[in-house]
């Protein structure tokens, strides 16, 4: 073959290797179809738009969703239905609820379809399609003659719990109270133990001279005296941070020094084991009441000077 025939057959092979390329690009395949389902909108009002596209069964199409610019309008929600595929192809569709805030006497909208390639993504619009804003006001009527419409009626809302101003408040409240136990903490800590100090001597006090009104009764007399006496043990030991109820009569009068002990504690001891009663029983009880209650004034002076100095019961 001669080499000018040969020139002429590569050329006609490139140019039919480009044409078939360039066929097999260009889509067989109608574009998407998109259409309001309603010939008018209002402002502020939903309109729907459906888009439908039908395709080769083999390609992949993707259609807008709420990152796209749908203006004059805005999309509300979408709804997509199942693809139906069947000998003329696949047939995808999708239904937006868009919303338009724009004046204009009529709005047009044309949303495309995007078709995957191998390298990118081919947009295919659908044709261009529109409706008309249905005006509030008759065009005849003038603004300066219109009034506003009034609507005062209530509408009850669901009272609703404000965690973050409970949060606020609590830990204010938190702030306070510590600021004022950082400037304040030691005298009130001191007050609260002399209050508690006072409380329980009142207590003592109390059921003590109950007790000791109890032995004019002769049946429960001896058994008044010895909780009387054992009471008052239990009160010392606590001023005194000492086992006092397991002390015998020597042990108490080598911790206590009061010439008039020995001889209450030894008229207690006779008529509580002795049975033997008289008016100096009643007199000892108030002896044993006088000692305690000069020692509950010594003590409470010690924790009014230096409350940090003094342990009752083992705390401060």
């Amino acid at each position: 073959m001669p080499p000018k025939h040969i020139k002429y057959l590569i050329i006609n092979i490139l140019l039919l290797i480009i044409t078939q390329k360039t066929n097999a690009q260009i889509p067989s395949w109608a574009p998407p179809k998109g259409k309001f389902l309603s010939d008018s909108v209002k402002v502020g009002l939903p309109v729907k738009y459906a888009l439908s596209y039908r395709h080769k069964a083999t390609a992949d199409v993707f259609f807008p969703d709420s990152t796209y610019n749908f203006a004059p309008f805005e999309m509300v929600k979408r709804d997509y239905f199942n693809t139906v595929t069947d000998q003329n192809g696949s047939l995808d569709s999708v239904v937006y609820t868009l919303i338009s805030f724009e004046v204009t006497p009529v709005q047009e909208l044309s949303v495309p379809v995007y078709v995957r390639a191998k390298r990118d993504c081919t947009r295919v619009f659908a044709p261009m399609d529109y409706v008309v804003l249905e005006s509030i006001i008759p065009n005849n009527v003038l603004a300066d003659t219109l009034s506003l419409k009034k609507d005062t009626r209530l509408i009850p809302i669901a009272q609703q719990v404000n965690f973050p101003l409970i949060f606020l408040i609590i830990m204010g409240i938190f702030a306070i109270v510590g600021i004022i136990f950082w400037f304040f903490g030691k005298p009130i800590r001191r007050q609260i133990r002399l209050f508690n100090f006072k409380r329980r001597y009142d207590e003592f006090q109390k059921l003590f001279q109950r007790l000791s009104r109890g032995t004019e009764d002769s049946k429960k007399r001896l058994e008044n005296i010895e909780k009387a006496v054992v009471l008052w043990k239990k009160y010392i030991e606590r001023l005194e941070n000492k086992p006092f109820t397991t002390f015998t009569t020597k042990e108490i009068l080598d911790n206590l020094k009061d010439s008039r002990l020995s001889d209450a504690l030894r008229e207690i001891d006779a008529t509580v084991y002795g049975g033997v009663y008289s008016n100096k029983t009643i007199a000892s009880l108030q002896v044993l009441q006088e000692l305690a209650n000069g020692l509950y004034r010594e003590r409470r002076i010690e924790m009014g000077v230096n409350g940090e100095r003094y342990t009752v019961n083992g705390s401060r």
